[in-house]
């Protein structure tokens, strides 16, 4: 999805960075690594030097813990240097399209039951239950934070034109 996105940009981006950032964007992810789980860099350097220039490397590397929407809200703090590259990385944009567009439609809806049920999430919570209001209590609330928001966070135009497809979709699974 992120080189079928990037391939409709305009300019277009480097797609062996699109390519290979969006292969690898969940390698050390948080959700499933532990503490004592080798880094990011020191999983892919190896693989990749011998194939790429650095800095190319270097931008993999910079935009892979830079997808997912946690690590956005948390660029709203950081340098204006670091803000100013994550609005206008092209290829940051393809692969965060691309895995938030994962994020909805009636696949999303199976990825978030399965991760709810992974982390010992109800589904489900009860109007009187206490923990209705708690953030995160449930797949459903997790629905409401975050999947029924997914279009509205779009950055490329045609990530904007599918999200619109597939936020009808969650829409009506959800009603």
């Amino acid at each position: 999805m992120a080189l079928t996105i990037a391939k409709q940009m305009n300019p277009t981006p480097d797609l062996l960075i699109v390519e290979l950032a969006a292969l690898f964007h969940d390698v050390a992810d948080k959700k499933y690594t532990k503490p004592t789980d080798p880094t990011l860099s020191q999983t892919l350097t190896p693989l990749l030097s011998p194939h790429l220039p650095q800095y190319k490397i270097d931008l993999i590397l910079s935009i892979i813990p830079s997808v997912s929407y946690t690590s956005e809200l948390a660029m709203t703090r950081a340098t204006p240097t670091q803000w100013t590259w994550q609005q206008t990385c092209a290829e940051l944009h393809a692969v965060q399209d691309a895995d938030r567009l994962d994020a909805i439609g009636a696949v999303g809806v199976m990825r978030c039951a399965a991760y709810s049920s992974h982390v010992g999430r109800k589904l489900l919570v009860d109007d009187g239950d206490e923990e209705r209001g708690e953030r995160g209590a449930s797949a459903e609330g997790h629905f409401e934070e975050k999947l029924l928001r997914v279009r509205d966070r779009m950055k490329s135009g045609p990530g904007r034109e599918e999200a619109e497809r597939r936020h009808r979709t969650v829409s009506g699974l959800y009603a």
